[in-house]
């Protein structure tokens, strides 16, 4: 989705961020999908769960940035409330969990 739609994420990535929003849209979606592909295949899931886990955390403060920021408020609801943004923060955590075991078990 960072490709097919970047102006959803370009919007949480905070302003802090060096480079240009898209920028850093389209090189966290790359991350992503190495990850993905890494994840895959059986012979380099280990480096794939390392990888999704450095994205996840990676990416991680941008999710808590927009939580403290209130939302997204050019987002569609739910995305553009608060509430929203604020479970979106411990949700990822299993995902942190789960990449964490991946990269450890193989």
């Amino acid at each position: 989705m960072h490709f097919v739609s970047p102006s959803f994420f370009d919007v949480i990535v905070p302003d802090w961020m060096p480079g240009s929003k898209r920028t850093v849209t389209y090189v966290s979606g790359m991350a992503e999908l190495t990850a993905a592909v890494l994840v895959a295949n059986p012979s380099t899931r280990r480096l794939g769960g390392w990888a999704a886990l450095a994205t996840f955390v990676g990416v991680w403060p941008a999710n808590v940035c927009m939580a403290v920021d209130g939302g997204m408020p050019d987002a569609p609801a739910p995305m553009n409330s608060a509430l929203a943004a604020w479970i979106r923060v411990p949700m990822q955590l299993p995902m942190f969990w789960l990449a964490y075991q991946v990269a450890r078990d193989n």
